[in-house]
């Protein structure tokens, strides 16, 4: 019988994994895939795409996660001994009192109030959950895959069945109604046949990016790229270098970023010719200079900008939970007006300030100790995703590669939706997985 992927011990070192990649077929993945224990987080990510309307607005994932605490919180008290998990949760724990101590400096009214806490407390709540879940068996994130992919489609059928006569979902087809689900089954994908049949996955990567910046995912499409990318040069440090992967993170990320260069200029080319769509090519259009990445990515993202004003404003305790101000909003629109002229959206119909990023959004809503909680998560997910190419079986490192880039996309650039419904399952993923690894001989615990 061929070893499971999990099973791979910390010592083998890197003739063993070449070993594994080439002889070692899918049959252990499919059986881990569908292990009866991945139940519970496939129900819950599965969930977390259907709201439910109490006090506030949940997640039947969320409440879900709630309801089973009781049964867990035997684990979950074990996983508070981990050093990991204690830092981030005392430092998410500074987060909630500065969200306090900014509600009551900014008066902010107590619904507002109560949706900003109870938005950290439900991301720290089910980070625990999922430590709790993992840290037995750090495998069972295959079943939060799985659950985020049944997810994705059902998110996509409710928007076709409701929303689909919107004009911006159908310019954006992919964001919308692919890239929930098919970013997790590239992970799964990468899962089961990355050690084995690599040349799969490369092409596969290849063509998931050019697909999705032809149908309006072009963040998505990117960040599959770059894994795909990382994928390649992973795969000839393993098969040709005699030396380990200490340094494979971060010599990777570099060569990617190298590489991401023609394929930028690739992007500018292709989205002029209207190739990638009516919004690319607007995009491209109003750049100054097209070829100046920075400013394409702040086209794209251009609420970074009032984000920014709203920092320098109110640096240290910030401006509240689902702050609005008006001053910012109007200077966000005549922001939007020197950029995109006739284009420039009249009137903002979100309720929040729409500052797009996880790592800025806390700090403009929460204050600097929020900042600083993204910052030591950034930190801890690069430092824990190199531990696991120095430690971790092949498996576990494919779906650690598709899952950075994504990370880093969406802390520096997505709203708080990631945060809470994305960033929790994976983050103790990690943390787990490095544990299960740490340990000298390690076996799955049944």
């Amino acid at each position: 019988m061929q070893p499971s992927i999990a099973s791979e011990p910390r010592t083998q070192g890197l003739a063993n994994r070449r070993v594994q990649a080439q002889g070692v077929n899918a049959s252990s993945g499919w059986r881990l895939l569908l292990d009866r224990r991945n139940l519970i987080p496939f129900m819950i990510a599965a969930c977390m795409v259907i709201p439910v309307n109490l006090i506030g607005t949940f997640r039947l994932g969320e409440l879900l996660v709630l309801a089973l605490y009781p049964f867990y919180m035997k684990q979950i008290l074990k996983a508070l001994r981990n050093r990991e998990v204690m830092a981030i949760v005392g430092l998410g724990l500074l987060w909630l009192t500065s969200q306090v101590l900014s509600d009551l400096y900014n008066a902010t009214t107590m619904k507002n109030s109560l949706r900003g806490l109870g938005s950290i407390f439900l991301t720290m709540t089910t980070f625990l959950f999922f430590c709790g879940l993992y840290c037995r068996n750090p495998r069972n994130h295959l079943g939060t895959l799985l659950g985020a992919i049944a997810g994705g489609v059902l998110s996509a059928g409710l928007l076709y069945r409701f929303e689909g006569n919107n004009a911006g979902y159908a310019e954006n087809i992919w964001d919308f109604y692919v890239s929930g689900w098919a970013h997790p089954a590239f992970a799964i994908f990468a899962f089961l046949f990355y050690r084995s049949h690599p040349w799969l996955v490369f092409p596969l990567g290849i063509v998931y990016g050019i697909v999705a910046n032809m149908y309006g995912g072009r963040s998505d499409g990117l960040v599959v790229l770059i894994s795909t990318l990382f994928f390649v040069y992973l795969w000839f440090q393993v098969t040709h270098s005699r030396g380990d992967l200490r340094y494979s993170m971060r010599s990777g990320l570099m060569i990617c970023a190298v590489l991401l260069v023609p394929l930028f200029l690739l992007y500018v080319v292709y989205a002029q010719s209207g190739a990638l769509g009516k919004a690319a090519k607007m995009q491209i259009d109003l750049a100054k200079n097209p070829y100046n990445p920075m400013e394409v990515l702040l086209l794209a993202r251009n609420e970074s900008v009032i984000a920014l004003d709203a920092i320098y404003e109110k640096p240290i305790l910030g401006h509240g939970s689902w702050a609005n101000p008006g001053h910012l909003r109007r200077l966000y629109l005549l922001k939007m007006r020197e950029i995109y002229g006739a284009a420039a959206p009249k009137k903002l119909i979100q309720d929040i300030l729409p500052v797009h990023s996880v790592l800025l959004g806390a700090w403009v809503f929460g204050g600097l100790a929020g900042f600083i909680f993204w910052v030591y998560v950034i930190y801890r997910t690069f430092y824990l995703s190199n531990q696991l190419l120095i430690n971790g079986s092949m498996g576990i490192i494919a779906i650690a590669v598709v899952y950075v880039p994504y990370f880093c996309w969406h802390v520096l650039f997505s709203p708080n939706a990631f945060a809470r419904f994305s960033w929790p399952m994976s983050m103790a993923f990690l943390i787990f997985a490095n544990a299960f690894f740490m340990r000298p001989n390690a076996a799955p615990k049944r």
